[in-house]
């Protein structure tokens, strides 16, 4: 959360300065997005992109963030769930090949076993929930799955299924941002103010799910 509220904040400066405005611009980055994808293999292009951010740590909201800002919101959403699981697979066998003692040595207080052992005997709604309300760093979370032998299929279905809630909502919340930032007026702030009661919402009922959930194992 802290990550993506310093997105938030930086991409606002950048709008405000008038140098760096020319490239925020909405159409800018729509050019972009076309020039990369009507490229000889663009999609797969992107996709080897978000694999290389995942390798290297890059947090999932900047993820999200720059999908929904250079791809708009629907394909954006798209580009970045199959480009994040993809990374996600990379990362899971760069574990399983690493040995789970190597991935230990990141930690100092037996949190990798820790998390490894929910993973295993929770499975799928583990992944889910971890996805979903993330408790370590993603790429950590993906070596220490592979490291400890957690279910592959598990582990790929769980990973969709936990980053498409918070995938489609941030997505959907830049696009109205941008909106309202370009074309402040009551209706762009309206539909602003409703994406993000629609996140809170969903973020309550998702809460509610995982307490049932942690209840019922």
């Amino acid at each position: 959360m802290v990550m993506y509220l310093l997105v938030i904040v930086g991409l606002t400066l950048a709008w405000r300065d008038p140098v760096l405005r020319q490239y925020m611009e909405p159409a800018a980055l729509a050019r972009t997005g076309q020039s990369l994808l009507a490229m000889p293999l663009g999609p797969l292009m992107v996709l080897a992109g978000y694999v290389l951010a995942v390798v290297l740590a890059m947090p999932v909201a900047v993820l999200i963030t720059v999908g929904a800002l250079v791809f708009g919101p629907w394909p954006g959403i798209a580009y970045t769930l199959v480009g994040m699981v993809s990374g996600a697979i990379v990362t899971y066998g760069i574990g399983l090949y690493s040995g789970a003692q190597l991935v230990d040595r990141w930690s100092t207080q037996g949190r990798i076993h820790a998390l490894a052992l929910a993973l295993k005997r929770r499975g799928l709604w583990a992944i889910i929930v971890i996805r979903a309300v993330p408790v370590a760093p993603f790429v950590v979370v993906n070596m220490t799955a592979g490291a400890f032998r957690v279910r592959f299929r598990d582990y790929v279905l769980g990973s969709f299924i936990g980053l498409a809630p918070g995938t489609i909502m941030i997505s959907l919340f830049m696009d109205r941002l941008t909106a309202a930032l370009a074309e402040p007026d009551a209706t762009t702030y309206g539909l602003l103010a409703a994406v993000v009661m629609l996140f809170g919402g969903v973020l309550w009922w998702f809460k509610r799910l995982m307490a049932r959930g942690q209840a019922s194992h």
